[in-house]
């Protein structure tokens, strides 16, 4: 699978900047909500079937600490579970050079947006 690397970046992005955006407001919403919660409640807004599973999957609190238990990992997770639908491929068939990209780009979206620290 592949785009080319700025194709990649660009889905990445996309992904992460929407996701940061309504973690944002809800954290400015709900000022009582765990980090799990906030997260939880990032992923309701997401459109789409991939944030629905990803949702569900979540809701076991062990498969959301397996991830890393945080709002990179969740990002990185959800976009590469959309890029795999998007490509029509599977997740055996990811590129590793792809999925380095792809955390790339989350952690300087994260890094530029003070609200996620």
């Amino acid at each position: 699978m592949g785009l080319f690397e700025w194709g990649e970046k660009r889905f990445a992005r996309g992904i992460a900047r929407a996701m940061i955006r309504s973690y944002t407001l809800h954290k400015k919403a709900n000022l009582n909500l765990s980090e799990f919660e906030l997260i939880k409640k990032t992923l309701t807004d997401r459109p789409g079937k991939p944030a629905k599973k990803l949702l569900i999957d979540i809701e076991n609190e062990s498969f959301y600490k397996s991830t890393g238990g945080s709002l990179v990992e969740i990002i990185y997770v959800l976009v590469r579970i959309e890029y795999v639908e998007y490509m029509n491929g599977t997740l055996d068939e990811e590129d590793k050079k792809t999925n380095s990209i792809f955390k790339e780009v989350i952690l300087e979206e994260i890094k530029n947006n003070p609200t996620t620290r």
